[in-house]
């Protein structure tokens, strides 16, 4: 065992009050030897492994009575079927034996009932095309396996995936694309809604990926799915088109219209999200040819384009149609009022006021609902009414009630309200401007509600005031909260207080714990921040159970937040070794996908701490990894070889150079023998290094510049190196090789290496005489650190303050160092690279 590991291993069972078990033990054998009575025969064998290796024991007190129970691992949380999928995924990369297509085809099944209609992550999205894939491989057709049995349930897991594909996820990838297109290749023929409802999130995901031109061609399908059934249904939604019938006493030609409305209207949705204009005209274009009407589903998304625009007529222009085709009137409905606010909101802040006086005064002609009201406060709370004023406006709205022909419905103002205002003075950055709301409420009697403290966490959070946002947190638990719209602000508050040097660490896992007990999603920087808090306190399992229950839920992206901070702080060099150490176990065994040159940067942190077999062990792990992108690259050997000559630790390099040896995807070039070479010469073995030299002479790439630098380092260093490098000089010489300055330098100090310099020095003065050298301080500056011991470096300095006196000043002004056996070297870079 290293000396290293077994420190650790000593301390490691001290603070845990372990008995430290060591079969070679000499002081227990000897012990064993006086006392046992194996002692008294003389026939037992002394390597006698059950004579020898008796496990120690207490004979009075047991102390393991009173120790903790060991704290088991909680296993990673996944959802069902993606341990399968990724089970499928692993043994494909390790070619390994694959597990039945019908257990795979059931994990997909499942997975896809457990998300519904919700999005599902890249990450997942490619686990399930995947084994998709694999399962229609072996069937030898994309139509299911072989049995009749399976090929219908093939055709029901496209229309789950069509149904899972109309929610975006966060981070959309081309396997979305991909599940789509196998979706709707499957599902074209099985029926029109069936194929709309495919065809539909197969342009979904085209938008998604920003392919428009694509989600154009694949919108060219829809005519032909109309005209060729004619008996299609027209439906409100396309998600909810099974089951609901249209009027089918209308000629085919209208029934075809209708039915292509929605799907238009809402691929018409997509275009402007994406603020795609070929894709919004052409869209327009498709649906004046099928006699589609403007209607207010068309003038929504096409308001909201313009508004993106910062477009005024164009705004204006769909807000007449909006005007004229709305049913019931604007202002008469939730989608109505959700329009009319963000027209306010636009109007406010481009300024357009003529315009926006215009939207307020259609929406409050008759008798408007009650959220055309808060929206209207909103807008005087823009255009520089006060509180008192919007006050006063809360009363008028109170005694309009009490027309003849209100509605039955009272309009009163409540915590919507307010919170529509708190909302508005966030967007404007002005707390103080959301308190003042927030005591108007309670002026008239308004009770905040849970969306009331979410808000009050939110700009509070935004001014850094911590403890006002704590206090909104602790009456946010006293109420009711619908859904998860809190999540956000509660996760925003565990990264301030983590963040905050004033808050203690109960604090911030009482808020965790609320969190955990709901079961309650993390955010990402959430994770990341309590991970790294975790780890600063040593707490190994609190990290490992942490990232078990939320990291496998992540996108691509998400994880990839997560394993970059993990990374950077392995990396910081404030982090201690130990809990650098426990952070990359941690990111090797959760986040598998780490890529080679986080880990190449791993490698190298623990070199820099003087920890090569840390290092060793990273290298080990891309070394058997079975991901291509993982696996260690000649760059990589060059790092890690280089990582070790700096250390000058021969048995690391030694382990790496064995690995090598082993690689078979590796061609050894140039460069990586150089590196070796460098190693060598660093721990002491230089006539080995030279035997590279060898290698690259003889390879068919040859040497470079570099590999002469380094093997008259080699030389240098080596018994008898002079006369390896008189042959390599004469070599050099023999191919007319250009050799500058640099290289004369390395050439007389692996000379003077050996302790010839009066060879070396008239070398340089032969060269000089025959113009083939310019000497200059870095010249002298090499003999001189080439010279072994003080008087050798002695002669070298007399002869060349007399010599070259103002060049030999030069080199006086660089500053001089001294290594630890009293040899000197100037401050010039020697250094060399592969």
């Amino acid at each position: 065992m290293p000396s290293s590991h077994l420190t650790r291993h000593v301390f490691r069972c001290l603070l845990a009050n372990k008995p430290i078990l060591h079969t070679g033990c000499l002081r227990r054998q000897a012990y064993r030897a006086m006392a046992s009575p194996t002692a008294l025969r003389p026939w037992t064998k002394s390597n006698d492994v059950s004579a020898s290796t008796l496990p120690q024991r207490r004979t009075f007190f047991d102390f393991n009575m009173l120790r903790k129970p060991k704290r088991e691992r909680k296993d990673a949380d996944m959802d069902p079927g993606i341990a399968k999928m990724m089970e499928l995924e692993k043994l494909q990369r390790m070619r390994a034996r694959l597990p039945s297509e019908e257990s795979v085809l059931n994990a997909v099944h499942d997975f896809l009932d457990f998300k519904g209609k919700g999005p599902i992550e890249d990450t997942h999205a490619t686990l399930v095309l995947q084994s998709l894939r694999y399962c229609q491989k072996l069937s030898g057709d994309g139509g299911g396996l072989e049995n009749g049995s399976v090929a219908e349930v093939d055709g029901e897991v496209y229309s789950k995936i069509a149904r899972v594909l109309s929610l975006r996820p966060k981070d959309v990838s081309t396997s979305h694309v991909q599940l789509a297109k196998l979706a709707w290749d499957r599902l074209e023929s099985s029926g029109p809604d069936e194929a709309m409802r495919a065809l539909r999130s197969y342009c979904r995901a085209l938008c998604w990926v920003r392919e428009p031109e694509a989600a154009l061609q694949a919108l060219l399908q829809l005519e032909k799915i109309i005209v060729q059934d004619s008996g299609f249904q027209n439906n409100e939604d396309l998600e909810d088109a099974d089951g609901r019938s249209g009027a089918h006493d209308r000629s085919s030609d209208r029934r075809a219209a209708n039915g292509l409305s929605t799907p238009l209207e809402a691929i018409l949705r997509d275009f402007v999200n994406l603020h795609y204009q070929p894709g919004i005209e052409r869209t327009l274009s498709i649906m004046r040819q099928h006699g589609i009407d403007e209607s207010e589903a068309m003038s929504r998304p096409m308001m909201e384009y313009g508004m993106f625009r910062n477009n005024l007529q164009e705004v204006e222009r769909w807000w007449e149609t909006y005007k004229d085709r709305s049913p019931q009137g604007p202002g008469n409905s939730l989608r109505h009022t959700q329009t009319i606010n963000k027209l306010i909101r636009w109007c406010l802040r481009s300024q357009n006021l003529r315009f926006g006086h215009e939207v307020v005064r259609t929406a409050m002609t008759g008798f408007p609902l009650k959220a055309v009201w808060d929206s209207v406060f909103v807008w005087a709370a823009g255009t520089g009414k006060g509180v008192d004023e919007i006050g006063r406006m809360f009363d008028v709205m109170k005694r309009s009630n009490e027309d003849p022909g209100a509605p039955v419905r009272q309009r009163l103002p409540d915590a919507t309200t307010v919170n529509a205002l708190v909302e508005f003075a966030i967007s404007k950055r002005d707390p103080y401007m959301a308190e003042r709301f927030m005591v108007l409420g309670q002026d008239h009697g308004i009770e905040p509600d849970a969306s009331t403290y979410v808000l009050q966490m939110d700009y509070r959070l935004d001014v850094n005031d911590i403890d006002g946002a704590l206090t909104a947190y602790k009456n946010l638990q006293a109420m009711a909260v619908s859904g998860d719209e809190d999540l956000p602000a509660v996760n925003r508050l565990v990264v301030a207080l983590c963040a905050s040097k004033r808050h203690d660490f109960d604090t911030v896992m009482n808020v965790v714990a609320d969190l955990s007990e709901r079961q309650s999603r993390f955010e990402p920087l959430t994770t990341s921040t309590l991970t790294l808090l975790h780890l600063d306190r040593d707490e190994i399992h609190d990290v490992i159970d942490l990232l078990n229950t939320h990291a496998f839920h992540y996108s691509s992206a998400e994880r990839a937040s997560i394993r970059g901070a993990m990374v950077s702080y392995c990396l910081n060099p404030s982090t201690p070794t130990s809990r650098a150490w426990d952070a990359y176990t941690i990111i090797r065994d959760v986040f598998d996908e780490l890529d080679r040159t986080a880990r190449t940067e791993l490698m190298t942190s623990f070199f820099k701490r003087e920890r090569p077999d840390m290092a060793v062990h990273v290298f080990n792990h891309m070394r058997t990894h079975s991901r291509t992108d993982t696996m260690p690259t000649i760059d990589t050997y060059i790092s890690a070889f280089l990582g070790a000559a700096r250390l000058r630790d021969l048995e690391s390099l030694e382990v790496l150079h064995n690995q090598l040896k082993l690689d078979f995807n590796i061609n050894v070039s140039t460069s990586l023998r150089n590196a070796l070479i460098i190693g060598y010469t660093a721990c002491h073995r230089p006539r080995k290094a030279l035997g590279f030299w060898d290698e690259i002479v003889a390879s068919k790439e040859g040497p470079t510049y570099n590999s002469i630098h380094i093997a008259m380092r080699a030389c240098e260093h080596s018994p008898f190196g002079d006369l390896k490098a008189k042959e390599i000089w004469e070599r050099l010489r023999k191919t007319n090789v250009d050799l500058d300055g640099t290289i004369w330098a390395s050439y007389v100090a692996a000379l003077a290496g050996n302790g010839n310099v009066k060879a070396s020095i008239k070398t340089v003065e032969e060269a000089e005489a025959k113009n083939e050298l310019e000497v200059d301080k870095f010249v002298l500056g090499s003999l001189f650190d080439g010279a072994p011991g003080m008087d050798k470096q002695g002669d070298v300095e007399a002869w060349g303050k007399a010599r070259y006196p103002r060049e030999w000043a030069k080199l006086e002004r660089m500053g001089v160092e001294e290594n630890e056996v009293g040899t000197r070297a100037f401050k010039i870079d020697r250094s060399v690279t592969p």
